[in-house]
């Protein structure tokens, strides 16, 4: 008998959507994977690409999964056996036990080797476990996969020795288990027609011969996944399929209102904790409507800066900045994206620099006497006002509480007849500074 598996090399951290280089096949089910944070993943092996799709709570240090004909997903893991119903993230069913290797048989019952040498068959109608018997002494299976009416498993005779576990699912006590050394290589976790995952480092989706003991690659990830699945499952026939997970991620920016003089630039204050797709690109926007983000992006850019452009934006106007990202079209994130993310934004306003007005009611003065002068403003108190007075050829500062004042220009003793002036030399409201 010709038999052939299908060996799959490892996925770690989530993912968008991911084509790796491939040899196509002529047919093959949609895979689910287990990467060993608990994270599931779907997996076409007919095109390579791979996707994440759920990310259940609660079973830490997962092990293994079988995909159940209504589509429930059932994880083995440190702590126990879960059941979740997709895309509930919380486990509506689960055992204590600790189960190193599953499969969903034709006869749509799981069997389950686990950590203490056992078989087990889980009846999914009913949510119960059977205890069917221990696998010949020293025995220890981790993984499984069935064809032609066979369960194969592949495990461990105890210390160190590979061996290939042959059950009759229509007699599955000990009677029925054949043993064999045979020189396996793939190491890792059967789904039923032969996939597998690796517990190597590699990322290489590859074909098994069973017969010759060698592979053909059929998917290389190794430039764009980092490692880790632990465990595969097909979808069966019928069953509803996840679909693929958004995981871009324009990240954060530090909110709060940015006060800003026209016409300095703004800088979008970005916290770099955006996550990103191998398609995705991060730009900064300036927006002026909350409620209507796309709609009213008024700048764009590659780098955090955002130029004041006077032909599009008002002083004394508030508006937003925040972080876009999406899959990127000539140089810019596509807006259409169905996976497009905006981080939350932070206010800002440009200020107009201050002005003021020096008038005095009657400009002649005699020596030793003082001019009244008045002080008119715009901008927002308080004004910080610097001059200068001719006539005692002095420099003054004064505050100012209020958007207008008056303040007293002398004449020394014994000042030449002439003309002075009183000249305002700086300016400082509560935002801006006029020089």
């Amino acid at each position: 008998m010709k038999l052939l598996v299908y060996a799959l090399l490892a996925l770690f951290v989530p993912i968008c959507l991911i084509n790796g280089a491939q040899k196509p096949i002529q047919s093959g089910p949609i895979l689910y994977g287990l990467n060993f944070a608990g994270a599931v993943y779907k997996i076409d092996p007919m095109t390579c690409e791979v996707c994440p799709v759920f990310y259940p709570e609660g079973n830490e240090g997962s092990f293994d999964l079988v995909v159940l004909p209504n589509g429930d997903i059932l994880i083995q893991a440190q702590n126990g056996l879960f059941r979740f119903t997709p895309p509930d993230p919380n486990a509506t069913w689960t055992d204590s036990g600790q189960y190193l290797g599953s499969i969903l048989a034709p006869n749509g019952l799981v069997y389950l080797s686990s950590v203490n040498e056992q078989l087990w068959q889980f009846d999914p109608s009913t949510n119960t476990l059977t205890l069917i018997g221990s696998w010949p002494p020293n025995i220890e299976v981790d993984e499984f996969f069935y064809q032609n009416g066979v369960l194969y498993g592949q495990g461990t005779q105890l210390p160190n020795t590979s061996v290939f576990i042959e059950v009759d699912l229509n007699n599955p006590d000990q009677s029925s288990i054949v043993v064999t050394n045979h020189p396996f290589t793939a190491n890792g976790g059967f789904t039923n027609y032969g996939y597998t995952t690796s517990l190597s480092s590699g990322r290489i989706v590859r074909q098994y011969n069973i017969v010759t003991n060698t592979y053909e690659t059929i998917c290389d990830f190794t430039n764009v996944i980092p490692s880790g699945f632990g465990g595969l499952a097909e979808v069966p026939a019928g069953a509803p399929v996840l679909s693929c997970l958004c995981l871009t991620d324009a990240g954060t920016v530090n909110e709060g209102l940015i006060s800003l003089c026209v016409p300095v630039n703004a800088t979008v204050p970005y916290n770099g904790d955006a996550e990103l797709d191998a398609d995705d690109l991060l730009q900064y926007i300036l927006f002026s409507d909350p409620n209507d983000t796309l709609g009213s992006i008024l700048a764009t850019s590659n780098t955090p800066t955002i130029a004041y452009n006077p032909a599009v934006m008002q002083p004394g106007v508030v508006y937003y900045l925040a972080t876009i990202a999406g899959d990127g079209v000539n140089g810019n994130v596509d807006l259409g994206d169905p996976c497009l993310d905006i981080s939350n934004a932070a206010e800002v306003i440009w200020r107009s620099s201050p002005t003021v007005q020096l008038t005095v009611t009657n400009s002649d003065v005699c020596a030793g006497r003082c001019l009244l002068v008045e002080a008119v403003f715009t901008g927002t108190p308080p004004f910080e006002l610097t001059y200068t007075n001719g006539l005692s050829g002095g420099t003054t500062t004064q505050t100012f509480s209020d958007l207008s004042g008056t303040f007293e220009v002398c004449a020394p003793a014994g000042v030449p007849l002439g003309t002075y002036s009183v000249t305002a030399t700086a300016l400082n409201d509560a935002y801006c500074t006029c020089e």
